[in-house]
């Protein structure tokens, strides 16, 4: 069954028909499927966005292309839904959903928001379905990087979205339990565990992570928690309690380079605090899953400095990645 199949459910069956007759390497190419309200369906993939026709993908614009009309978007969203939005009001709110098989879909519409809050939001006009694939072993280069002698690092994956963090994070998860560590996986969205599951891990599926952290440390004994997307304070507080408590973390940031997200107060605090000896920067969405750095923080006059990993913890001549040092103020 081919990646597309698992959109039956949800989207016109002649859609997806033509999608599965795509050639395999097109298949694999395709990260997300676009819907918009009375626009041409979209599909995303490392080399830019592209139509569909009944002919196959195109970069034209062309009469036959696939589009998506008011109605068509409503019935999809209505199947995402379940036909029950009243019981997805929570994810909903945050602007997404996650159906079986790990499928999230980003939302787009008019936001009811209470300050930063969003309350609601109603008038779907987007859809961005992001389709949910296992790449088994892709996390082996990376796993040098998560251990020392043995001993599992906590480390934060650093990427721009459609990166490869969740992929990575998926398989790490299932390298290190097959190495016998015990490994709490935090699900927020269903996305880590959504496609065949993780042999060997805890999975606390749909729990928020602040909480499913804490969970995890007073419940599960666990030696190393991994979790998507570090977002907020909350999380973090409970990451630092976790780190404090004896508990390896691996988790992703959204970011691109170290000069970028060193100007973040979570990123400063979280350098601060020592929570993270390794940050791992991908190269972003036309090479998915791959990195090109490996480094560690260091503090010093209330400034941040980037050394490469496995320097032994502190500043050496000669490793200068980036010009002077990065002001943590």
């Amino acid at each position: 069954m081919c990646v597309f199949d698992k959109l039956r459910p949800y989207l016109p069956a002649e859609w997806v028909d033509v999608l599965a007759a795509l050639p395999p390497s097109q298949q694999d190419a395709v990260q997300e499927v676009r819907l918009r309200a009375g626009q041409p369906l979209r599909l995303s993939t490392p080399q830019g966005e592209w139509y569909v026709s009944f002919q196959g993908m195109t970069a034209l614009r062309q009469p036959n292309i696939l589009v998506c009309n008011k109605e068509q978007l409503e019935e999809c969203f209505l199947r995402f839904c379940e036909d029950s939005i009243y019981a997805h009001q929570n994810e909903l709110e945050q602007g997404f959903l996650t159906v079986e098989g790990g499928i999230r879909v980003g939302l787009a519409g008019t936001v009811a928001a209470n300050g930063v809050k969003v309350n609601a939001l109603q008038d779907i006009n987007s859809l961005c379905i992001r389709l949910p694939r296992e790449h088994r072993g892709c996390a082996v280069p990376l796993l040098p990087c998560l251990m020392d002698s043995g001993v599992v690092i906590s480390t934060l994956l650093v990427g721009e979205p459609a990166s490869g963090k969740t992929s990575l994070l998926r398989d790490a998860a299932a390298g290190l339990a097959a190495r016998g560590l015990r490994v709490t996986v935090v699900d927020e969205r269903g996305e880590l565990s959504g496609v065949n599951g993780l042999m060997g891990c805890d999975v606390l599926r749909g729990c928020p992570k602040a909480a499913g952290i804490q969970q995890a440390v007073r419940c599960l004994a666990p030696q190393v928690i991994v979790f998507d997307e570090l977002g907020d304070e909350e999380e973090m507080r409970a990451v630092i309690a976790g780190a404090h408590a004896g508990v390896a973390v691996i988790s992703s940031l959204h970011g691109h380079r170290p000069e970028e997200v060193v100007h973040r107060p979570l990123v400063r605090e979280l350098v601060r605090q020592r929570v993270f000896d390794r940050w791992v920067f991908l190269k972003g969405r036309g090479k998915p899953g791959t990195f090109t750095d490996c480094l560690s923080p260091e503090v010093s006059m209330n400034e941040i400095y980037w050394h490469p990993a496995g320097a032994g913890g502190r500043r050496r001549d000669g490793d200068v990645l980036f010009p002077s040092f990065i002001s943590a103020g």
